[in-house]
């Protein structure tokens, strides 16, 4: 999941909940499993003060939000999760199975590089996803876990990542003051208005993308909605909203309320007035928007050497995704093939082994998938198999596109 940096990202399918996610998981969902925090989240905590936090990409907020144009199947995970910086992939999968109940959670890890093809849109269109996630040559670890176990085992691990209100690290902070604050209550969000005091509306929609950033990067965004007003008659304010009964998140508000001065009302009209008189004004970006471009590889290589970097890099991908219940995988022939093999099974009284094919070519094309998510290795090949029922092996290698398989094998669906 060529050579890789020590960059190391993965992604998750989604215990101990805030109040709001406890609400949303219906009346089937006890909230006696969660008077007790899961021990996830005490593995977690304990990661972040020895290693740094990690940051979440939340695939389906992230297309609900921003809505960008995904081509390709769905995907199973619905996070993408970078690992402390210096901690790679690899570390990370370790650290995780090394949680004495892991295997209760229900979660496959998978490491892969960058973002699935049909999620690359989301580089385009999420600041977030743009400034953490643009690098398609940094490995991922999927994590993918849709059952009860799974669903609150990484509600656990993304709730012991949120991160308390820091004003030096709130984007702007100087600059604002609040000039509306509705606290908590039942059946209402919690809102709060900050004026902006440099009153330039262009300015604030660059200031307010940050906020949003940094919301991600807090692991809030799911409980603070940043807006703005969307006419320039209205005073320069950014307004944040959070959900309701989310402890948090409204723990967050509230610190950022008391951190700030209150605005007066003629303070707010003047803002008002300067906003509409700076119409127009070229303002320069605020530091702190700049984030680095997606990557485009320049690598060229002759057609012998794609197909064995192919090959050398979908070994690391079956390895990780623990092909075919963790068998024996191992390059041979060169670097050109790859070789699995099969026991042979008690049912069968050791005539068959235990391949099935449209299971196991099913995972084959799905490593090979994970391959393609590296630009490089995109195009210019496809994988073709065989498998040797005397021999109990299953041979697989990358030929150019378009080329016949050689005689006996099979082309693995793409």
């Amino acid at each position: 999941m060529v050579v890789i940096r020590e960059k190391a990202l993965f992604t998750v399918s989604i215990s101990w909940l805030s109040l709001s996610h406890i609400n949303d998981l219906g009346p089937s969902r006890s909230r006696d499993r969660f008077m007790e925090p899961h021990s996830l989240f005490k593995h977690t905590k304990q990661l972040i003060e020895e290693r740094g936090v990690p940051q979440v990409l939340d695939v389906e907020n992230s297309i609900r939000v921003h809505k960008p144009t995904l081509t390709g199947s769905d995907s199973p995970a619905s996070h993408y999760i970078r690992p402390p910086d210096g901690m790679t992939a690899e570390a990370f999968i370790e650290w995780f199975e090394s949680i004495p109940d892991h295997r209760d959670f229900r979660l496959t890890l998978v490491p892969i590089l960058g973002l699935d093809t049909f999620h690359q849109p989301l580089i385009s269109t999420d600041d977030f996803a743009k400034k953490y996630f643009h690098d398609n040559h940094a490995r991922f670890v999927r994590v993918v876990g849709k059952s009860d176990n799974a669903i609150d085992a990484m509600a656990a691990f993304v709730e012991a990542l949120k991160l308390p209100f820091d004003a030096n690290q709130f984007p702007h902070h100087s600059e604002f003051s609040v000039s509306g604050y509705r606290p908590p209550e039942k059946g209402r969000a919690t809102e709060v208005k900050l004026l902006f005091k440099p009153a330039d509306h262009s300015q604030l929609m660059k200031v307010e993308r940050l906020v949003s950033v940094h919301l991600d990067e807090f692991n809030l965004g799911m409980e603070i909605i940043a807006t703005r007003h969307s006419t320039r008659e209205q005073p320069p304010e950014l307004m944040l909203t959070c959900v309701e009964n989310s402890a948090a998140g409204v723990a967050f508000l509230d610190d950022l309320v008391k951190s700030l001065p209150r605005a007066t009302s003629e303070e707010i009209v003047s803002a008002t007035e300067e906003a509409k008189r700076s119409h127009g004004h070229t303002v320069a970006a605020p530091s702190g928007l700049h984030f680095t471009a997606p990557q485009v590889p320049t690598r060229v290589m002759s057609p012998e050497q794609l197909k064995k970097n192919v090959v050398a890099n979908l070994a690391d991908v079956m390895r990780a995704s623990h092909f075919a219940d963790g068998a024996e995988i191992k390059v041979v022939l060169a670097g050109t093939t790859i070789e699995v093999g099969f026991p042979r099974t008690i049912s069968s009284l050791f005539i068959a082994t235990s391949f099935k094919e449209a299971k196991h070519i099913k995972e084959l094309a799905n490593a090979c998938m994970g391959v393609r998510t590296d630009p490089t290795y995109r195009e210019g090949w496809a994988a073709a198999y065989h498998f040797d029922s005397k021999a109990g092996t299953l041979h697989i290698r990358a030929v150019e596109t378009g080329a016949e398989p050689p005689s006996g094998w099979k082309s693995v669906p793409r």
